[in-house]
């Protein structure tokens, strides 16, 4: 438990922590550096990862395996109170400029080989990242084992490529319905969306990114809510905006580690999450959380794709002006994925003020601490658990909690206790959103939750666009109702979410120095601020990153010095 000299603090004790600490403020702001995550992989340690040492010695002489190079040198974890010192824009602006640095810097050498040994035929689809230090390619045996040798790599890893089975979604337990409804979808009314909208609160000016299997834009539901690239002209065959794709008017696909701009759903499933994000009931039916937000739709899935498809998924909708996104997706740790990589990129995001949601999963509690899949399990991820319409569990949401004792470099969150899963949980059984472009189908599994709280985050969002992922991820628990055993537990998470509870409190969020709520900043709220983190109160958990320490003082600090 932290504490300040032993000593709650009275009035007279709050000028002389202020100068004090004000020095500490201009200190904590912290540039860039360069970190290794070598520990993953040292000297001794076998750099084929996973399941890749079986898959390429089962692979053919020439056959062309698909993989991700890790580099050892990766970006250092940002520093939160400096970020938070800047503007909105300034601030993903800076983390995406670093990232970038970091990458065009150290990859050259592997991009050499790489380059040299697809114009021999032993590789292809070399695809370089920057949201973390990563390559994605596809090599043969021999090549993946001289990129191994190299001291700049810190491991390869499998990039499986997945089916279906990556969505944690269930048949409904009631028939589809292909016809109109004049209705407000359940989970969305339950969750109070509807009164966000009757004051003002819609979702307008937000875009939420949906990375899934598509989008069928023409559905009468979705087609206003498309959001389009100002900077693309449609159809001219040309990248007017030099974002390094072309006519991406609506968003881009990446399925199958391909690149194009066909985003069109020919599954059903990324149709049924956007419509439960944004759809705005033309047809009938009303699914849509925030129903004026804007869908940029971003495609990892059509019949095959590996991690690498999703994780140029997300460094799209970090480039591109995505204010949150919503995933639907996740990897069963029996698939070995990149645990490590999927946190890194994750945590890029936080610090980019981009808000991540995740489903959980559908396995219940079936495979212990491993049944929330990756990344739901990454620690600060906004993970979201399946509730009916009455708030009640769904008997396939998957359970916590999570470890990440056995991930190095991490090496955190030990189990017994390990970390809480899910953060949240909302509706989603026999949820009702879009049968691709017309009609509505009923489907279940955190799949559908998961765009529920999405849509929540789009209506918190217009009433405070300056929340990040961290301070959106402290609301949602701070509001939601409890639900099962009393307190936080790994079945419903802190919660069922409250949308409306949570826009009021986004409101409220918008002068988070005013630590008492009296309506004005002053000493008073030190002292209350510094009392209650002298106590561990989790109300001084001032950056909302799940611990009270000395970074949460700087951080209050810092709001209080500049009035709000």
């Amino acid at each position: 438990m932290p504490c300040f000299a032993g000593q709650f603090l009275t009035e007279n004790d709050v000028l002389e922590v202020d100068m004090r600490l004000k020095t500490m403020i201009t200190a904590a702001g912290a540039a860039l550096a360069i970190c290794s995550i070598a520990a993953v992989a040292n000297a001794g340690d076998d750099k084929l990862h996973g399941d890749l040492p079986v898959v390429l010695a089962d692979a053919q002489e020439s056959e062309l395996v698909p993989v991700t190079i890790v580099m050892v040198e990766q970006a250092e974890a940002f520093e939160l109170t400096a970020l938070r010192a800047m503007t909105k824009d300034a601030r993903r602006q800076f983390v995406i400029d670093a990232l970038k640095e970091t990458a065009s810097s150290t990859q050259g050498g592997v991009l050499e080989m790489l380059n040299q040994a697809e114009q021999n035929g032993d590789a292809s689809t070399i695809n370089p990242l920057w949201i973390a230090n990563v390559i994605a390619a596809r090599v043969t045996a021999d090549v993946a084992l001289e990129i191994a040798a190299r001291n700049d790599v810190a491991y390869l890893n499998y990039d499986r490529p997945v089916g279906q089975e990556v969505f944690p979604t269930r048949f409904a337990e009631q028939a589809d319905t292909g016809g109109l409804l004049a209705a407000v979808e359940c989970g969305t009314d339950i969750m109070n969306a509807p009164v966000a909208w009757a004051n003002g609160y819609t979702g307008a000016g937000i875009t939420v990114g949906v990375i899934d299997t598509g989008t069928c834009i023409t559905h009468p539901d979705i087609q206003n809510q498309l959001w389009t690239n100002a900077g693309e002209i449609p159809g001219n065959g040309q990248d007017d905006d030099g974002n390094g794709f072309v006519d991406d008017v609506n968003g881009w696909s990446f399925d199958g580690g391909g690149s194009n701009s066909n985003i069109n759903d020919t599954n059903g499933h990324g149709s049924h999450t956007a419509g439960t994000v944004a759809g705005d009931g033309t047809q009938g039916t009303q699914s849509g959380m925030a129903p004026d937000a804007a869908i940029q739709t971003v495609k990892f899935w059509n019949s095959l794709s590996g991690e690498s498809a999703a994780w140029n998924c997300m460094q799209y909708t970090l480039d591109n002006g995505a204010d949150l996104t919503s995933n639907s997706y996740g990897w069963l740790h029996a698939w070995n994925p990149d645990r490590v990589m999927w946190r890194t990129i994750s945590e890029n995001q936080f610090a980019a003020g981009l808000v991540l949601v995740f489903a959980a999963g559908n396995e219940g509690s079936s495979f212990g601490i491993d049944s929330v899949r990756t990344p739901g399990d990454v620690p600060d991820m906004i993970t979201v658990g399946a509730t009916d319409c009455n708030m009640n569990i769904a008997s396939f949401s998957s359970r916590g909690p999570t470890t990440w004792a056995n991930v190095p470099p991490f090496s955190d969150w030990a189990f017994p206790p390990g970390k809480l899963k899910p953060t949240i949980s909302a509706p989603g059984v026999n949820t009702q959103s879009h049968n691709l472009c017309s009609g509505y189908r009923s489907l279940s599994g955190t799949s559908m939750a998961t765009p529920h709280v999405a849509g929540a985050v789009a209506l918190m969002l217009q009433a405070n666009p300056n929340l990040d992922h961290y301070e959106v991820k402290q609301i949602l628990k701070d509001i939601a109702i409890d639900r099962g055993a009393s307190g936080p537990d790994n079945t419903y998470g802190h919660g069922f979410v409250d949308a409306w509870a949570a826009v009021q409190a986004a409101i409220d969020a918008g002068c988070a120095a005013d630590f008492n709520g009296d309506g004005s900043v002053n000493t008073l709220d030190v002292r209350d601020f510094l009392n209650a983190w002298t106590a561990g109160d989790d109300a001084a958990d001032f950056n909302g990153d799940g611990s009270v320490n000395t970074l949460d003082v700087l951080d209050f600090l810092n709001a209080w010095n500049t009035g709000c």
